[in-house]
């Protein structure tokens, strides 16, 4: 009885350990605004070759985001439901925040924490600098799930 409890408690921390991100994330409260990133989002954990992930991280931190970023939406500019029985809430500029392509794309970004600033796009990578018309997003602690809207 004893071998087969450790057994069963050994599996169970090993599931634990392997689950994804997603799988882990807080399932976000209706009242977590949503944003549509016109742009798209970038996992800053693994970003396209040549991404300037320092440039990213090093505004986050003038902005006040105390961890380190793990995605940026750009262009995200429109509110949107976050979930299919809630309405739109705006989002403050910080805070918990859901990222997606557009309201319907098949997954979204959740992020714990963000802090935005609006930019100018410097190049076709999406990179932006404070000052402009594009509102970037700057997240940490993101998880990428489904999208509840369309499950």
């Amino acid at each position: 009885m004893k071998r087969t409890l450790a057994v069963t408690s050994l599996a169970l921390v090993a599931a634990l350990a392997l689950a994804s991100p997603a799988e882990a994330a807080p399932t976000p409260p209706g009242d977590t605004p949503a944003l549509a990133c016109g742009l798209g989002t970038v996992d800053l954990t693994n970003p396209p070759l040549g991404y300037p992930v320092a440039t990213i991280n090093d505004l986050a931190k003038r902005l006040g985001l105390a961890e380190v970023p793990t995605a940026v939406g750009l262009g995200c500019d429109k509110s949107i439901p976050t979930d299919p029985y809630s309405g739109t809430h705006p989002y403050p500029g910080s805070g918990p925040v859901v990222l997606r392509t557009s309201e319907t794309a098949p997954t979204q970004v959740y992020c714990t924490n963000s802090v935005s600033a609006l930019g100018n796009l410097l190049d076709s990578g999406g990179v932006v600098v404070p000052g402009g018309k594009t509102l970037a997003v700057i997240g940490s602690g993101c998880v990428v799930e489904a999208n509840p809207i369309i499950i």
